[in-house]
Formats: structure tokens, C-alpha cells, sequence
């Protein structure tokens, strides 16, 4: 900092700004880091104060959170991130994931994770791995199997179309569309794996966005379905060390730093801002500006700031939800098996987590205690997710105890936590109307999770490679430029995977051409 003007300031402590600010201090960049948050950075990894409640004579107490995340196997460059910037962070591997389905009182469940990842069969077909378990045979009808060939085709028709790297969004196509000459029982199961890899409910999942997710998550590949948890709360295993990381090197993350406007300021940017602490408006200066924030501040920023409001108003900026997870303990422990999974069917919850399966406070828990600690997701509209806490608890309890019937009878406590609407309804980035990297104003650089860039990532991953490229258009940028940061590509598709998408993107442009030929000819 000289003459009170900043080299760089990163606006929002989300992990998409956290890992814009700790790549630029690794190059001895002071960075300021405004959260406006005044206590918990970390967006939606974000920790929250206590859950406390009193069992066999003693008060416990357990970190709240935004809600539990998973590290994909596909999160090549988080997961390189964390090994260099985290080298004492070690990941907790996941033993599986359930698929457990209720149509009215029967509930079946099935352990799909271990079962596609691990198949001989190559993607995108892996899925049919499935109908070589005796249990799955359990969820399914014979009526089912006349959904296959509608599930073949489905399957290719995603392999072929790549959403985001095509700029395709198919507006006003809902992914239903997806599951056409499905069976309403498979159509169930992938319903529910939409919520899990979206985080949005049903209204809210665009047919392009689901064919993305799965694309990146579990179709091109089997080892992409590969899941590890962070072994305590990610505000003490990853915010925490970066915020260290930050400071030890002469940057610094101020809490209760609201960022309402930008405005010019010769070749760099003066920053308005609302300090909590002192309930003041303060402005401080930067020669370089990251914004990080999610959809809807970052619409409200650089609309309402003269310099960037021309521009900003011919970008499309995705809407943001809310969604809440509900807690459960019980003073028993349920049946073996996997760390988490999701729910199908007629459940109202979307997923789970064994707690104490993964995190250390809830496994010295269970040691001491014998019992054990749920968490349950729920992507619904608001009508469900402001319903009163002790509703939500007794429908979350019957249907964790309807999927685990051991722990009837056995539940201690529960809470809720609704989270404030900044999860991103991922919408395809387009050229014209997305807000990218590069942004259209000199010295201001985008990064999050819904912000432009030639990447398949969703969610972590996106955030984790747009705040290196953030952090290299700084770099860049600088009176003596530094040479970037690499990101890494993503894993090519499997050899039937390729070669299917190949295939289908051939077909399309044959029946395209002919189609056009046709209407031509009609019109001549």
C-alpha cells in the first residue's frame, strides 16, 4: 500500500475470492480481502456460531456451517491448490454414497458410488453397472427395463452436446426434458442426483445445466465420481489457514466490509464500502479490483456505480437461492455403511451425511457418547425452507428414521439452518451477456463460480480456477508483470466417451445441415 491506495483489493471472501487473494500473496502482492460478513468468511463454505444443546449431564457444542461439500474427483485444480497451499490439510475419503428410494411406505437403498466408479464397464455406460447389483434389482421393476433404450439415447445426446463450451442454453427447456421415455422410478433416481449435483429444486434446473453437471461430475468419466470430505469444519480446516496465509505476508482480510459502489479513479478504483464495525461508509482506493461476490451483489454493485452501470445492465446476471440443512442427533448409531448420499423418490430432503463418519468433533462424539449426528440438505422454494424450524425437524426426523428405521425412537436433537439466497442458479456463461474473468472495464477481474471462463468446471472447481485466472490478469497487469499461474485442463473423456460424443456431434450437424437445406429449398 502506498500513498493509502492498495495494489490489489478483492471483494468478497467467498472461496472463489479466497483463492484469487492467496495465489497474489504467494507472488508477495499485498492483498486486502473486504468480507462483509463481520465474523464468518468463507461464503457458502462459511462457518456459523454454535449448535449447543445439553446430553447425559453435559453441554455440547458443535460448529454450525453453511452446509457440508464434498471434493470431486474431477477438482483437479482445488485439489492441487490444497496440496500446495494446505500441505497439512488431509481429505477424508469417501467409503460410498447410498441412492435410498421411497415410493409411499416402501423405502429400498442401494450403494451406487463405490458400484459406478469402480465398474468395467466405460462411460458413459457405467451407469448400467447398477443392474449387476442384487440390490438395486430391489428399487427397480420390470417395468423399468423398458426405460433403457430412452436411457441409452439420453446419455448420448448429453455426451454429444456440450453445453458450456458450445454457449448452448436451450431456454426455457426444464432438464425433464431429459428424462423423456423414462420410467417414473429411474426418472426418480436422477432426479434426485439433479438436486444433489445442482443444489436447486426441480423449478429451478435448467435442461443445459443438468446436462453440464452431469457431464463434469459423472458421465465422460468413473474416477470424477470420486468424493472426499474435509475432516473438520472447512472454517477451522480452510478458511482459517488461508486468512493466515494472507496476513503472514502482509495482506489483510477485513470483516464487516460491505462493498456498495466502484468508482473510477484515473487509471485504477476507489471503493465505497460500509464498515460494520464502525457503522460508517469509508472509501479506500486500488490500482487492481477482483470482485468475488455472488450473482446478486455483484448486479447491485456495478449497476448502481456510474463507471460500470452501462455495461452492467446488458449482462445477465444468474438468480440466486436459499437452501437449508437440518441437523439430527440421536443417542444411537445407525446401520453400516456409507458416509452420506441422497435421497429419491418421495422424500422431501435431497441428500445426507453421516457426521459422525466424517468430521472429528462428531466422531469424539460418537466415541464418547455411542451416538450420531445426521445432516440433511434440502433444495425446495421458500415456501418449504421458511416453514418453522420444529416442522422442518419432524419431517427430516421421520424421513431420516423412515430410511434408517434403527433410529426410531432415538433422537436427541435437531436444528436448522437456513442459509441466505447467494447459491448461484448456474446458468451457461455466454459471450454476450455473461460477466467473464476479463471483465469490459481496465483493471477489474471477475471470479466465482457463475462467471465466465473456457473451463466444464461447476461449483468449487470453477470458483478455484476463475480466482487463479483473476489472480493471473493482475500478475499480468502490474507495471513489472509476473508470469501466471497454470491451470489445469481438464481429464479428457474416456475412449467410448469420446467416441460417442464424436458421433453424436457429427449427427447433429448432418440432420442440421438438412434441415437447413430443406427450409431453404421451401422458401426458394
Amino acid at each position: 500500500m502506498t500513498d493509502n491506495r492498495f495494489p490489489v483489493v478483492v471483494i468478497g471472501g467467498g472461496l472463489a475470492g479466497f483463492m484469487a487473494a492467496i495465489h497474489l500473496a504467494k507472488r508477495d502482492l499485498p492483498v486486502l480481502l473486504l468480507e462483509a460478513d463481520t465474523e464468518w468468511a468463507g461464503g457458502r463454505i462459511a462457518g456459523g456460531d454454535p449448535e449447543t444443546f445439553d446430553h447425559q449431564g453435559q453441554t455440547w457444542s458443535f460448529n454450525s456451517q453453511h452446509g457440508i461439500h464434498a471434493v470431486w474427483g474431477g477438482y483437479d485444480n482445488m485439489r492441487a491448490v490444497l496440496k500446495e497451499f494446505l500441505p497439512d490439510l488431509t481429505l477424508r475419503p469417501s467409503t460410498g454414497e447410498e441412492w435410498i428410494n421411497r415410493w409411499g411406505t416402501e423405502t429400498r437403498a442401494v450403494e451406487a458410488g463405490n458400484s459406478i466408479r469402480s465398474t468395467w464397464i466405460p462411460a458413459p455406460l457405467h451407469y448400467l453397472q447398477l443392474l449387476l447389483l442384487p440390490k438395486f434389482w430391489r428399487t427397480i421393476t420390470p417395468l423399468d427395463f423398458l426405460s433403457l433404450p430412452g436411457f441409452i439415447i439420453s446419455l448420448m445426446w448429453a455426451t454429444g452436446l456440450d453445453p458450456i463450451e458450445e454457449k448452448v442454453r436451450l431456454d426455457g427447456l426444464g432438464y425433464q426434458e431429459f428424462f423423456r421415455g423414462w420410467t417414473p422410478n429411474l426418472r426418480a433416481t436422477f432426479v434426485g442426483l439433479a438436486h444433489s449435483l445442482l443444489a436447486a429444486p426441480s423449478s429451478k434446473i435448467s435442461l443445459t445445466s443438468f446436462i453440464a453437471a452431469m457431464r463434469f461430475y459423472t458421465m465422460l468419466r468413473r474416477d470424477t465420481w470420486r468424493l472426499d470430505y474435509f475432516p473438520s469444519n472447512p472454517n477451522e480446516s480452510l478458511i482459517h489457514p488461508m486468512i493466515d496465509f494472507i496476513e503472514a505476508r502482509e495482506g489483510k482480510v477485513l470483516f464487516g466490509a460491505r462493498a456498495k459502489a466502484l468508482l473510477k479513479n484515473g487509471d485504477g478504483w476507489d471503493i465505497q464500502f460500509e464498515d460494520a464495525t464502525h457503522h460508517i461508509t469509508r472509501t479506500l482506493s486500488a490500482e487492481q479490483v477482483i470482485l468475488a461476490v455472488h450473482p446478486s451483489s455483484a448486479e447491485k454493485i456495478l449497476t448502481t456505480s456510474a463507471a460500470t452501470a452501462a455495461e452492467a445492465r446488458k449482462i445477465t446476471f444468474p438468480p440466486s437461492l436459499r437452501n437449508a440443512n437440518i441437523r439430527l442427533w440421536f443417542d444411537t448409531v445407525p446401520r453400516d455403511g456409507a458416509m452420506g448420499g441422497m435421497f429419491t423418490g418421495d422424500f422431501l430432503v435431497d441428500n445426507f451425511f453421516w457426521l459422525h463418519r466424517m468430521q472429528d468433533e462428531f466422531i469424539e462424539w460418537h466415541q464418547q457418547t455411542g451416538g450420531s449426528a445426521i445432516e440433511v440438505h434440502l433444495y425446495a422454494d421458500d415456501s418449504i425452507i421458511m416453514k418453522r424450524d420444529e416442522l422442518l425437524i419432524i419431517e427430516a426426523t421421520k424421513e431420516v428414521q423412515a430410511a434408517f428405521p434403527e433410529l426410531r425412537g432415538h433422537f436427541i436433537h435437531g436444528t436448522v439452518r437456513r442459509n441466505s439466497a447467494t447459491q448461484t442458479q448456474f446458468m451457461i456463461p455466454l459471450d454476450e451477456d455473461s460477466l467473464h474473468v476479463n471483465t469490459p472495464w481496465e483493471k477489474l477481474y471477475a471470479c466465482g463460480d457463475w462467471i465466465g471462463y473456457p473451463t466444464p468446471a461447476l461449483w468449487m472447481e470453477r470458483c478455484t480456477i476463475t480466482g487463479i485466472a483473476a489472480a493471473n490478469a493482475v500478475l499480468a497487469n502490474q507495471q513489472d508483470p509476473q508470469p501466471p499461474y497454470a491451470i489445469l485442463p481438464p481429464r479428457p473423456p474416456e475412449a467410448l466417451a469420446r467416441f460417442l460424443g464424436m458421433v453424436v456431434k457429427l449427427g447433429r450437424k448432418t440432420i442440421g445441415r438438412l434441415i437447413f437445406g430443406i427450409a431453404k429449398a421451401v422458401r426458394g
